[in-house]
């Protein structure tokens, strides 16, 4: 019961782990090895990617914990594994944990021996700002959206809001129709086509983000409106 308590005490207030911290903006940053300067560019390219949301407010603070070393992520990021770019606690105390990074080049370390799928558009500003829209998510609709949303909406929504545009939706469209794997999230590990069910939702239908949590459809009909609706 006392080590129970004692990691959920480690995991509300992790600060005492990461001895370098900044403040910036809205931002509060910390990490286990020391914080360039170049940090202010990326949290600049998060801010221009967060703001798309129409969750979006200026004022929420935004905090952050940068875990260079693994058995940081693997216990601050609650996954008990190290294979992932970033997390959002939703449940708890909304921090967000991000893997290994290399600042002045604006992105994460690989978790495996190769270069991460799709990287020109996922930086280190975008594994943040998707995880900070995971935060927002859960402001807005309560800590347990995760019980109550489909993953490929929470995900597809925070894809949506990281990559901030740099989508090709037609051309996405076209590869979800012809079955390409990379649409696939159980063969990719990407939310391409999480992304697309909910571009098509927003941009082409032109749902405000109030009615696509409220009347969120079924994956079976969303996938057919995506394969008739041009």
């Amino acid at each position: 019961m006392i080590l129970a308590l004692l990691c959920v005490l480690a995991i509300v207030f992790p600060q005492p782990a990461f001895a370098y911290r900044i403040a910036y903006q809205n931002y509060e940053l910390w990490s286990d090895r020391p914080i360039p300067r170049a940090i202010e560019p990326v949290l600049d390219d998060v801010t221009r990617r967060w703001r798309t949301s129409p969750l979006y407010d200026r004022a929420t603070p935004a905090r952050i914990f940068i875990c260079n070393e693994p058995w940081r992520m693997w216990l601050y990021g609650m996954h008990f594994s190290t294979r992932f770019g970033g997390v959002a606690d939703v449940w708890l105390t909304r921090h967000v944990v991000i893997r290994a990074a290399d600042i002045e080049a604006n992105r994460i370390v690989p978790p495996g021996p190769g270069p991460i799928a799709d990287a020109a558009q996922r930086p280190l500003s975008y594994f943040i700002a998707h995880e900070l829209t995971h935060s927002d998510v859960s402001r807005r609709f309560g800590r347990t959206v995760m019980l109550r949303y489909p993953e490929w909406l929470l995900e597809g929504f925070a894809d949506y809001v990281g990559k901030a545009g740099d989508f090709n939706y037609i051309a996405n469209r076209a590869a979800f129709i012809a079955g390409a794997p990379e649409l696939d999230r159980g063969k990719s590990g990407l939310y391409r086509g999480y992304h697309l069910k909910v571009a098509y939702l927003l941009d082409k239908r032109g749902w405000p983000l109030e009615r696509l949590f409220a009347e969120t459809p079924g994956d079976a009909e969303l996938e057919r409106w995506l394969r008739t609706d041009p």
